[in-house]
């Protein structure tokens, strides 16, 4: 059966163990439920800056193995340019406490190689000497630029279902797609959604959108064949293909939102 409980704090009332075992145990079980199935990745945060050689990770949250981990302040790191392809990644240990705690952290660090099985990527560079390191775009296609450009198209974002593009970057997206002008019902639908929910979208309804556009069985992408997926889609639209197939005369379509 389903229960409601919270402890109740009246002054020279005794502080009982149970009361203390709802204030820890009811919000953890709660995110876990929430997160259930959905992987590892970011919740929110983590916006990257870059400034006189110091890279800059914002406060935010990230789920890993079915804890959420926290920062509430903002992680500095010395970032001096080497022309090499680098990875932003995040380590997570978990730490030996006393009896009375149990917890882990998640180690920001910077590498020439890419995330472990134990960690993710927040982003990867490639900053030249005499660069700033822009973390800033022009967009969607700049999202990838390879020098001085902070590439955050690989981390894996929280998203309905599991993992998937970061919103910021599908938010660019279904701008760029309607600014195209087509008329094409799957890209208004996508466009719609990605726009209403502030670019979260389930990283399956984009494999069906590209498998659509292809006329092709649907498979499993990593976030990097997703985006150059949809960034052809998007030039094609530019181009004035409208993509997928025509129903033919005499047949109905049906649109799943």
């Amino acid at each position: 059966m389903f229960k409601f409980e919270s402890p109740v704090f009246v002054h020279k009332n005794i502080l009982k163990k149970n009361m203390l075992d709802e204030l820890r145990d009811y919000p953890l079980a709660i995110s876990r439920m929430m997160l259930a199935g959905d992987g590892s990745g970011v919740l929110t945060g983590t916006e990257i800056t870059w400034e006189d050689n110091v890279l800059k990770i914002q406060p935010g949250l990230i789920s890993y193995g079915g804890n959420i981990y926290r920062m509430e302040n903002t992680w500095e790191m010395d970032c001096p340019p080497t022309d090499r392809l680098t990875y932003i990644n995040v380590r997570f240990v978990t730490m030996d406490y006393e009896r009375d705690q149990m917890g882990g952290i998640g180690e920001i660090f910077l590498s020439e190689d890419m995330a472990e099985h134990n960690g993710i990527e927040l982003g990867r560079f490639r900053l030249q000497e005499g660069a700033r390191l822009r973390t800033e775009y022009e967009n969607f296609e700049d999202y990838r630029t390879e020098f001085d450009t902070v590439n955050r198209i690989h981390m894996p974002y929280i998203c309905p279902g599991g993992t998937g593009l970061w919103p910021v970057l599908l938010e660019e997206y279904a701008l760029e797609l309607l600014a195209t002008g087509t008329n094409n019902p799957y890209d208004i639908t996508l466009a719609m959604q990605l726009l209403g929910t502030g670019g979260q979208a389930s990283a399956k309804l984009l494999e069906w959108y590209v498998a659509g556009n292809k006329e092709q069985r649907m498979t499993q992408l990593t976030n990097g064949q997703l985006y150059d997926e949809l960034l052809h889609i998007l030039r094609e639209r530019k181009t004035g293909n409208s993509g997928f197939t025509k129903p033919q005369k005499g047949t109905r379509q049906m649109i799943l939102i």
